[in-house]
């Protein structure tokens, strides 16, 4: 976990802290294992409510990590340990004996013991387990202390889809039960493929908990603002760059728990970030009179980093910044000479598209495959499916999804529509998006690293 010093709080993540708000929404690199971690770190949280006092995140909570990116089964257990008990034990009695772990429950229940044995007694007790849930709530609200039991990266709950949704189905129905208590509650950070899988959220009263998601969405002023705070706290640098501040805006970082924290001006005043980004990246996307036609730095970076439902993630953001950074030679007259910036967002769609087809959907590859190189944007949906009929890629893509590694990951969902069902699903996951006379447009993001061309646009990896 990095310092407190990197950590820089958008103003519209303080619901996502709150701890009333039981689900977490946010893509990939967003943010949620951040938090997940974060919230956990007696340092980190004290940081945070000192440098951002308006977030009111309060210290009278205790927050305890349950399932995450973890290989061990201390606090839930592990993906191995899961698939064990599932064999004998419904999903529901697993989280149950989870949030007594986590909440600290007393005797009868067998704390000390491992997970089978603490599930089976859940499973055997269960009105012993409703009354010590009502003491420990009782307790907690005599001593005005919350726990918030943290969960994170679900979709590494089991190998296969068809197991990850029942589990996944019964965190939510507890996390919403849990709610009826004063002072217990589950805080779970999702990916928004998972909140639209109805066998996960379909079950009554589903909309309650959903009705009160936070979402981690980044906005323009919040990508720089994580770049400015991250750049006045480096070690090779930060004082540079602190007075590069206060010379170019005439804003001056203050000390806070011996942390250099951004002026708040330069959180939210896009003109003021404007200015002092221009110091680093020069004021044009291009040499010569012609610069200004393709752009300003400021505002082009994160343009062609956007996805196909407007949302930018931090890390793609810090990838083509620092690609940019590494690649500008010293001799340039600024830190991050155009062209380099260009490149970085190659890199960074590179390594978006990568994450997508191995990590999250490997299904995308095979459907993109035969459409490389070949398609220039936007275009008419039928070129897609022309080029998906020649390949025969919707019969390959139904023989595939039963093999064990296509299983692992959410399948297309409107596969049985044919190409229509598939651009819908790739819309849907913001890697398309549709044009209002009909064609079909792919962000930077995603278009260079899948290869597609663009008039005029970032050349495409090959």
């Amino acid at each position: 976990m990095r310092d407190p010093a990197f950590t820089f709080l958008p103003p519209s993540h303080a619901k996502a802290l709150d701890v009333d708000s039981s689900i977490v929404e946010g893509i990939r690199g967003s943010g949620k294992s951040f938090w997940w971690g974060h919230l956990a770190s007696d340092t980190h949280r004290r940081y945070i409510e000192t440098a951002y006092p308006d977030v009111r995140l309060g210290s009278a909570f205790d927050a305890v990590q349950a399932f995450g990116a973890q290989s061990v089964s201390t606090h839930s257990p592990s993906q191995d340990v899961l698939r064990a008990l599932l064999k004998t034990h419904p999903a529901r009695a697993i989280w149950r004996a989870v949030l007594a772990h986590s909440a600290g429950f007393g005797a009868p229940f067998p704390a000390a013991s491992q997970w089978a044995e603490r599930v089976q007694w859940v499973v055997d007790h269960p009105e012993d387990y409703d009354d010590l849930l009502r003491t420990k709530d009782a307790e907690l609200d005599a001593k005005g202390r919350t726990v918030v039991v943290l969960f994170d990266a679900l979709d590494r709950l089991a190998d296969d889809w068809a197991t990850i949704r029942p589990l996944a189905r019964a965190l939510l129905q507890l996390a919403l039960d849990v709610r009826s208590t004063r002072r217990i509650r589950f805080k779970v950070f999702l990916r928004p493929d998972m909140l639209q899988d109805r066998e996960i959220i379909g079950f009554p009263d589903a909309s309650k908990l959903l009705a009160r998601k936070a979402e981690l969405r980044w906005q323009r002023a919040d990508l720089y603002a994580l770049m400015f705070q991250c750049a006045g706290n480096a070690t090779e640098g930060g004082e540079a760059f602190r007075r590069l501040a206060e010379e170019a805006v005439g804003q001056s970082y203050t000390t806070v728990e011996k942390v250099w924290l951004l002026p708040r001006a330069l959180r939210t005043d896009e003109k003021l970030q404007e200015r002092l980004f221009e110091r680093l990246a020069g004021n044009a996307m291009a040499s010569g009179p012609s610069g200004y036609k393709r752009g300003k730095p400021y505002t082009w970076l994160v343009n062609h980093l956007v996805d196909g439902l407007g949302q930018v993630s931090p890390r793609s953001f810090s990838e083509a910044v620092r690609h940019a950074a590494q690649n500008t030679a010293a001799e340039t007259q600024t830190a991050l000479h155009f062209r380099a910036i260009q490149s970085g967002v190659q890199a960074a769609s590179k390594i978006r598209v990568n994450e997508v087809t191995t990590e999250d959907y490997p299904w995308i590859d095979l459907v993109m495959q035969p459409l490389r190189a070949k398609l220039t944007v936007p275009c008419a949906a039928e070129d897609f499916e022309r080029l998906w009929h020649k390949d025969q890629t919707i019969e390959q893509l139904e023989a595939r999804l039963g093999q064990l590694s296509m299983g692992t990951k959410l399948p297309p969902q409107s596969l049985s529509l044919g190409g229509a069902g598939l651009l819908a699903d790739l819309e849907a996951l913001g890697l398309m998006e549709r044009l209002r006379d009909g064609r079909i447009q792919m962000p930077d993001v995603y278009r260079i690293g899948f290869g597609f061309g663009r008039r005029g646009g970032v050349k495409p990896l090959k």
